[in-house]
C-alpha cells in the first residue's frame, strides 16, 4: 500500500488561498484599541490626508464619528479647523492579487497641534506624505484617538525610511497561488533603519502574509 505523505504547511496554504485570505483583524488598524494595546504607544506612520474642518466634521470612512471621539477625549469643537486632522497608513496588505491592493490596512485618524500643521504635507498631493509620530490615547469606550507629537521626516526626505514590499514567503506559494488563479500575496509598509537608541520596536502585524525578507510591518514606540 502506497504511504501518503500530509504536508501540514502546504495543506495550511491551499487552505488560506482557497478562502480568500479572508482573515478578520481586530486590533488599532480599526482605530479601536484592540486588548494588548498599551495607552500612550507612539506608531510611525505617513501622512494621507489633511482635511478642512468641513471634510473632518462630515466626511465618511475614516473619518466617520471623529469629532465624538475627539471630544471624548477631551478636545473641544473649537480644536477642530483646517489641516488640524489628518488620516495616517502604516501598512496595507492583501492574501492575494486577485483582491483590492488594501483589502487589509493600518489606518488612524489624529489632531494635529497648531505648531506642527505649518507645511504639513499629504500624499494625496506629494509623492511622499510627511512621516509623523502619532501617540495613540484610548477614550472610555475603547476608541483611539491619535496625536501628532513630532515630524519624524519630512516629505521630500525619508533618509533612512521607505516603502517596503512584500516577497512572496516561497516559490511553492507564488506557483500554488497563481495556478489557483488568485495569485500571490502583495502588499506594503513603512520600513525604516532604525537605531536602538530611539526605541522604536518592529510590531508584526498579525494575520499579514509571509514574507521571504521581514515581515509586514509597523514601528512602534512604547511609553516608559
Amino acid at each position: 500500500m502506497n504511504k501518503v505523505f500530509f504536508n501540514k504547511p502546504v495543506f495550511y496554504l491551499l487552505i488560506l488561498i482557497l478562502n480568500g485570505g479572508c482573515t478578520t483583524l481586530s486590533g488599532w488598524e480599526t482605530q479601536s484599541a484592540s486588548n494588548r494595546f498599551i495607552d500612550g504607544t507612539i506608531v510611525l506612520g505617513e501622512v494621507i490626508t489633511i482635511a478642512t474642518r468641513e471634510e473632518a466634521l462630515n466626511r465618511g470612512g475614516y473619518f466617520q464619528g471623529w469629532r465624538d471621539k475627539l471630544i471624548a477625549s477631551g478636545y473641544s469643537d473649537q480644536d477642530i479647523v483646517d489641516g488640524s486632522e489628518v488620516s495616517i497608513w502604516t501598512y496595507c496588505f492583501a492574501h492575494n492579487s486577485g483582491v483590492d491592493w488594501c483589502s487589509h490596512t493600518g489606518h488612524y485618524v489624529a489632531h494635529v497641534p497648531g505648531e506642527l500643521r505649518k507645511g504639513l504635507k499629504g500624499d494625496d498631493q506629494y509623492p511622499h506624505g510627511d512621516l509623523v509620530q502619532v501617540k495613540l490615547r484610548k477614550t472610555e469606550k475603547g476608541y483611539l484617538v491619535g496625536e501628532v507629537v513630532a515630524i519624524y521626516r519630512e516629505a521630500e526626505n525619508w533618509d533612512n525610511c521607505r516603502i517596503e514590499k512584500l516577497e512572496p514567503s516561497s516559490a511553492l506559494y507564488s506557483t500554488v497561488s497563481t495556478l489557483m488563479l488568485v495569485g500571490p500575496p502583495q502588499g506594503a509598509w513603512i520600513e525604516c533603519e532604525m537605531d536602538d537608541k530611539q526605541g522604536w520596536q518592529r510590531r508584526p502585524v498579525a494575520g499579514a502574509p509571509l514574507s521571504a525578507g521581514q515581515p509586514v510591518s509597523e514601528w512602534v514606540k512604547y511609553p516608559k
